[in-house]
C-alpha cells in the first residue's frame, strides 16, 4: 500500500511539474511573439504633391481609385486647391515615378512632389512655395 501511495504522489508532483513547465513555456512563447511585432513597426511613407487638374468629377473619381490601391493607407484630395496627401501601407520605399504611376493617365499633371517617412520627415505646408516642377 506505501508503494502505491508512493508511486501516486511522485506521479502527482510530475504532473505538476510538467503543467508548470507549459505554462511558462507558454508564457515565453507569447511574450517573444508580442517583441518580435514591436521590433518591426511597419514603415509608413508620405507622399504630397499638387495636381494640375481643375474638373472635381475627375478628382473624384481619381480619389476613389487610389483608394482600392493596395499601397495606399489613407488617401486626401483637396478639391479647391488640388493638393494630394497620401499615406502608405505594405512598402518601405516609394520613388517619385512610383508615386506619379498612381494617378494613372493623369500622371503627366502631377507636380511638386514630396516624399518622406511619416513621423519623421517634415511635411512642407501648402502652397509648395520654391516648387520646381
Amino acid at each position: 500500500m506505501r508503494q502505491l501511495q508512493s508511486f501516486a504522489i511522485r506521479h502527482v508532483i510530475n504532473y505538476e511539474k510538467m503543467k508548470r513547465f507549459l505554462f511558462s513555456l507558454l508564457i515565453l512563447l507569447t511574450v517573444s511573439n508580442a517583441s518580435a511585432q514591436q521590433d518591426q513597426p511597419e514603415t509608413t511613407l508620405f507622399a504630397q504633391c499638387k495636381l494640375d487638374l481643375n474638373n472635381q468629377t475627375e478628382l473624384a473619381q481619381l480619389e476613389v481609385e487610389m483608394k482600392n490601391n493596395p499601397y495606399i493607407k489613407n488617401v486626401r484630395l483637396d478639391y479647391n486647391t488640388q493638393r494630394v496627401f497620401v499615406l502608405t501601407k505594405g512598402i518601405d520605399q516609394l520613388t517619385e515615378d512610383q508615386f506619379t504611376s498612381w494617378f494613372n493617365s493623369h500622371s503627366s499633371l502631377v507636380r511638386c512632389v514630396q516624399i518622406g517617412t511619416f513621423g519623421v520627415d517634415t511635411i512642407k505646408p501648402f502652397p509648395f512655395e520654391g516648387c520646381e516642377n
